[in-house]
């Protein structure tokens, strides 16, 4: 068979526009016998989805591990160890929302500011600065050592402005410190310090939290829908990416991951494995060139988690695909990550999307009220391990049509017997007797 991809004989096939069902009584034998192989695998894939709980479509969009915009629907309960918050207090408040934030930083400022004040207050109180009788009775000759700690501060409030003129150097003068009040010296400098270590955390952290790539997320367009189609004669899972802004992500990367809960053969429940699809990382196909709008593939081959999927088992599995695209920021150089996610019905089969780039004028133009528009294509309507079972039974056909024959009955024979098995055997059982065929085959050429 050479290097003839499982999908090239649909396209002259007349399969190619017309569904298998039981209901074409004018079948040809090499139909009725792909029609017996249809039978088989549909049989195989009632028994894995009868284990699969099965939900409203409404409820189903709402249950997303990713929703559309990127957020990741996952709570965390039941946290004991909060202290761990707390040594990592800078990302601590970049994290916070914003009008905590904002909250927690007028907090620091105005606690300092009254703290301080208080001490002020305390200071000059204990000096006896603030009793009126005292400062009347004041002579010049013992002007220079009686005079108060504080000038200008006679009460709380005044206290409190002296307080914020210090920390932030607004200096009006009226307000000073005494240079023989040593402990008011002292505070004034521990006031400074600590001034200086809030300003430093908290506009760093506003600075962080405002330039954060999270809002660059904004600009990055990923398409409503996936499609199904072919490409170069191989089934291909697709979607679109694309990007608003002019100033263009550096060394962008895609990948994505299927979540699928599954049990495994002990009977362990898995509820949210994930799984690599792979998007092309051997050859590089991942990492784009995000000038213009692409279209990202995957290939649907023996390796893929969709090779046993048609278009009636990816209705009834219940899946979620994870799309990450990461890349770094041109104005600010900070990586950026941006994420959706596809759920089994927002997955098109037999469609692709329309072109949105046009040359005109010497120049390129991209038209984004195409991005997310769709046209459909034929596709037989079986998934890529069918077609390319379909393929070895047309190619062993032309070699021994008595064989072919002989193949079609022992399928459907194999199918009844293990109906009410597993369908994990059921599939050995079918493929064993496809690598039978295809070594007779062999033997007989």
């Amino acid at each position: 068979m050479g290097n003839t991809s499982p999908l090239r004989g649909f396209n002259t096939s007349p399969l190619h526009s017309t569904q298998l069902s039981p209901a074409h009584s004018t079948l040809s034998n090499p139909d009725r016998e792909m029609e017996r192989l249809a039978k088989a695998r549909s049989k195989l894939v009632e028994g894995e989805c009868a284990q699969t709980p099965t939900i409203t479509p409404e409820a189903r969009k709402q249950l997303r591990y990713v929703s559309k915009d990127g957020k990741c629907r996952v709570n965390l309960c039941h946290i004991s160890e909060r202290s761990r918050f707390l040594s990592d207090i800078f990302t601590s408040f970049v994290d916070l929302q914003y009008r905590w934030f904002l909250f927690v930083f007028m907090m620091c400022y105005t606690t300092t500011w009254f703290l301080f004040a208080g001490l002020y207050f305390l200071n000059a109180y204990l000096r006896g600065d603030l009793q009126p009788e005292q400062r009347l009775n004041i002579t010049k000759n013992h002007l220079l050592d009686q005079r108060p700690c504080y000038l200008g501060v006679d009460d709380f409030i005044s206290a409190l402005l002296f307080s914020v003129e210090t920390q932030r150097t607004i200096g009006y003068g009226s307000r000073t410190v005494s240079p023989t009040c040593h402990e008011g010296v002292l505070l004034v400098m521990m006031q400074c310090i600590v001034g200086s270590m809030i300003d430093a955390l908290m506009v760093g952290c506003m600075f962080v939290k405002i330039s954060r790539p999270k809002k660059r997320a904004e600009t990055l367009l990923f398409s409503r829908t996936c499609v199904i189609a072919n490409r170069d004669d191989q089934l291909c899972l697709m979607f679109r990416l694309g990007d608003l802004r002019e100033s263009h992500m550096v060394d962008a990367k895609v990948r994505a991951k299927l979540i699928k809960s599954r049990q495994t053969a002990e009977g362990e429940f898995l509820p949210l494995e994930q799984s690599e699809i792979d998007l092309g990382y051997d050859s590089g196909s991942d990492r784009l060139f995000l000038v213009e709008p692409q279209v990202i593939q995957h290939t649907i081959d023996s390796n893929s988690p969709f090779w046993e999927l048609g278009p009636e088992q990816l209705r009834r599995h219940q899946f979620e695909i994870i799309v990450i695209l990461e890349g770094i920021v041109e104005a600010t150089g900070m990586m950026c990550q941006a994420k959706t996610s596809y759920i089994e019905t927002e997955i098109e089969w037999g469609a692709r999307f329309e072109p949105c780039m046009t040359l005109e004028k010497g120049s390129f133009k991209v038209d984004l009220r195409r991005f997310h528009a769709t046209y459909p294509v034929p596709l037989p309507n079986c998934s890529a391990s069918q077609a390319q079972q379909f393929l070895i039974l047309k190619d062993y056909k032309l070699h021994d049509p008595r064989g072919s024959t002989e193949w079609g009955i022992c399928v459907e024979e194999t199918a009844e017997e293990d109906k009410d098995k597993q369908s994990r055997p059921i599939y050995i059982h079918y493929s064993q007797k496809v690598r039978d065929i295809r070594l007779s085959g062999e033997i007989s050429g």
